[in-house]
This record gives C-alpha cells, sequence and structure tokens, in this order.
C-alpha cells in the first residue's frame, strides 16, 4: 500500500477516536484507566508490559514495537459499565438532609484508543497512540442527601504519545515517546442556603489545561519462548484554568456573601507516573502463561486545591492517597491456527484512605476477572473481544466538610466489553 494510503489510514482512524466521547468511570484504582486493548482486557492487562502482542504496546511498553512486523493501524473500543450505590446518611449536628441515597453514582461510558506504527529502518520502529489514560465520572440524583458533598464529577485525560523503538541487540529493545495530554473536569454541588432562608444554590467548578510527561520501556528475550519487561510513564502536572459558577443565588445575598459570586478559577492535577514489570512465557504452541506488577505514585495527589480569581480563601480537599500495586496473572490458550482464547485476573489496590474516602470518588480495592478472543481472520487483519467484571470492595465512608457529614458505605462493580480490529498494511 503506498505511503500516501497509508498515512490517510491512520489519520481517518485517528479522527474516528478524537470524534468519540472519552469519559468514562475509572475501573482501575483512583481514577485511573487500564482499557488500552481489547487483547489486553481479556487478559486483566497480565500481558501489558512484556507480551507486546498488538500495537497497543506503543502505550503500555513501546519497546514491544520491534516486536510487530510491519505497518499497522488498531482502534479499540471499550464500553464500561459501573455501577455504584450509596447507603447512608448525611446532615448536620441535630439535623439530617432530605432526599435519596443518590441512585446509581456510576455513569457508563464508551473510551476509545487508537495506535499506529511504521518501520523506519530494520531496527528502528516508530509509533502514535492516542489513549484514555485517566478518567473519572460519576453523578448522583441532584436532590440526593448528598448533594452538598458532590453531584457531578467529571475527569478526562487525553495523552497523544509519538514513540520509538530500537533493536539494540538480538535479544534486547527500547523504547520511548512523549507524552502529549489534555485534561479536562467538571465538578458540581448544591449549595446548602437555607440559613438564609432561601433553597439550594448550586456551584460548579469547569476547567482544562495542558500537561507534558514521557515513556520509557525495555524488553529482554531470554530465549525464543521467554521474555521480560519494563516500562516508565512519568508523571504530567496539569494546571486547570477555568470557571466557578454559582447560581440560583438572587442578586442581593451575592452582593453580601462573596463566595456566592461566580469567578474564574485554577487547580493543579498531577496524574501519577507508573512503573510497570512484566514476564511472557510459552509452555507449548498451544498454551502461555504471563503477569505483570504495577506501582502507580498516587502519593503526589495530596489535596484538590482550587484557587479563585477574586482573592476569596482557597477551597481545598485533602485527599493524602498512597502509592498503590496492581499486579495480573493471565494465559493464553491457542486451540487452532489463529484463533486464541485469553484468561486472566488482577488484584487492584485502592489509594485512597478510609478516612479521606469522598463522595467524589469512593474508590475501593478491586478484583479483576477477564475472558477474551483473538481471531486473525486474514493474512492483513485480526479482531480482539474481551469482557472483564470487576468486583468492588465495601466501603465506608465518613466525610465531614464546612457542609457537614456525610456517613455510610459504598458498593459496586462494573462490566467492560472490548473490540478491537488491527490491520497491517
Amino acid at each position: 500500500m503506498s505511503g500516501c494510503v497509508k498515512h490517510s489510514a491512520i489519520v481517518a482512524a485517528g479522527a474516528v477516536v478524537a470524534l468519540l466521547p472519552m469519559t468514562g468511570a475509572a475501573t482501575a484504582a483512583g481514577f485511573q484507566l487500564r482499557e488500552m486493548s481489547a487483547e489486553g482486557v481479556g487478559t486483566a492487562f497480565s500481558g501489558a508490559t512484556a507480551k507486546a502482542a498488538d500495537p497497543s504496546t506503543i502505550y503500555t511498553n513501546p519497546a514491544g514495537m520491534m516486536r510487530i512486523p510491519g505497518t499497522r493501524a488498531q482502534l479499540d473500543l471499550n464500553y464500561i459499565a459501573p455501577q455504584i450505590r450509596f447507603s447512608g446518611d448525611a446532615g448536620t449536628t441535630g439535623l439530617s438532609y432530605s432526599g435519596n441515597n443518590g441512585g446509581d453514582a456510576g455513569e457508563s461510558a464508551l473510551v476509545p484508543a487508537f495506535y499506529g506504527l511504521i518501520d523506519l529502518t530494520p531496527t528502528i520502529k516508530a509509533g502514535l497512540s492516542l489513549t484514555v489514560p485517566f478518567g473519572l465520572a460519576t453523578e448522583y440524583d441532584d436532590d440526593w442527601k448528598g448533594r452538598y458533598f458532590a453531584i457531578e464529577s467529571e475527569i478526562q485525560n487525553i495523552v497523544l504519545t509519538p514513540s520509538i523503538a530500537w533493536q539494540a541487540t538480538d535479544q534486547l529493545s527500547l523504547g520511548a515517546g512523549i507524552q502529549i495530554g489534555h485534561a479536562d473536569a467538571t465538578l458540581s454541588k448544591a449549595l446548602n442556603l437555607s440559613p438564609l432562608g432561601l433553597g439550594d444554590g448550586m456551584s460548579e467548578l469547569t476547567g482544562d489545561g495542558y500537561g507534558y510527561g514521557f515513556t520509557l520501556g525495555m524488553l529482554y528475550e531470554i530465549a525464543p519462548t521467554t521474555r521480560v519487561g519494563v516500562s516508565y510513564r512519568s508523571k504530567a502536572k496539569y494546571t486547570l484554568e477555568g470557571t466557578a459558577k454559582i447560581t440560583g443565588v438572587p442578586d442581593p445575598f451575592i452582593a453580601a456573601v462573596p463566595q456566592l459570586r461566580s469567578s474564574d478559577a485554577e487547580a493543579e492535577v498531577t496524574m501519577p507516573d507508573v512503573l510497570s514489570i512484566g514476564a511472557y512465557h510459552e509452555l507449548s504452541p498451544q498454551w502461555a502463561v504471563m503477569g505483570d506488577l504495577s506501582w502507580t505514585n498516587w502519593s503526589t495527589f495530596e489535596e484538590l486545591r482550587v484557587k479563585f480569581d477574586d482573592g476569596r480563601p482557597d477551597d481545598v480537599t485533602d485527599e493524602n492517597w498512597h502509592d498503590s500495586w496492581f499486579v495480573a496473572l493471565g494465559a493464553d490458550y491457542k486451540p487452532r491456527e489463529n484463533h486464541t482464547i485469553h484468561f486472566g485476573v488482577a488484584y487492584d489496590q485502592s489509594p485512597v484512605p478510609n478516612d479521606n474516602r469522598t463522595a467524589r470518588i469512593p474508590d475501593s480495592d478491586r478484583y479483576w476477572a477477564s475472558l477474551g478472543y483473538s481471531y486473525e481472520f486474514a493474512p492483513d487483519r485480526t479482531i480482539n473481544f474481551g469482557y472483564t467484571h470487576i468486583f468492588f470492595d465495601d466501603a465506608d465512608i465518613k466525610e465531614t466538610t464546612g457542609a457537614g457529614t456525610l456517613k455510610g458505605s459504598y458498593e459496586g462493580h462494573a462490566d467492560i466489553l472490548s473490540a478491537s480490529l488491527t490491520y497491517r498494511f
């Protein structure tokens, strides 16, 4: 296929991704998203760092590009359907707030990813990925009893990663990439104006900004059937600039109470760095086993501080998250040529301390059970399907702010359905 047609196909696939909704409820701990490929969903991402099975390795370990022959493009679609439910009470001393438990706070979403790679020389490859590595979407009923703590919480992080890989020796390949990211956020809650003799007002913070980072990778082939990989993705700091919009407040009260005025605002959010180690081993022509261990530097998320341009005091939420671990084990089985069945399980540790759990991110430890299927239906085309069910630990909450105390517990789960098409030019 001509270079012009290759370029046009890759650009067209990237445009499809750009037009799709990209916000999803975080299915990994914190507000991280792991849904980078359908093949990975089928193995609980146990082969993410060392397997290098398809172009998604551009993101998970750029060194793995050297194992993918030819020029390829891949489009992944991941449908995430979480269910998050609260039960409990909210109020101040001697007063309980009215309302229900908020309904299902989990927001379903379609999360895409795109990858393209080409040969530059026999020992050098270049790749490009467009992914959504971090995202959060929770939304409660407008009149729920915890409305003064949170109604809508949405964070979306889209990252473009141009990468390069080099075959340093017959066994060793190295990779690196630059991360160019955009993040936007929406945080809303009701305002309790009953002390002023008024009904509820509404506060909505919105903002967006850009951040930059890098990624490094190494893949070493111990034997033709065994390899290990290491990858590192740096942290990226985003300064989100936007507005704090207050509605539902009569003008005389806005003039008297500065905190009830709308204002420009900004907040800094750091997407954490991630270090991963993985191994892959073929037991036989039919069976392979794999594993992955990832560390996420969530301790960078100490607080969420919103600064206002009109000089009012900062709005600060203490987070004090700790670093977390993700461990996954999986297997592939090839019943016949061009057909592969994937299996995987994983444990995903929450970074959220029990004392700092909030209604915006009611996070808890999670457990993955995954199944997938790959079919190479033509020499230049492969389809992948993956399914994961994620079990959430029940999580207690006691969140205290100037609005009072929200006390109760959360329970939930999530289902992920993924599909991808890989095309070799």
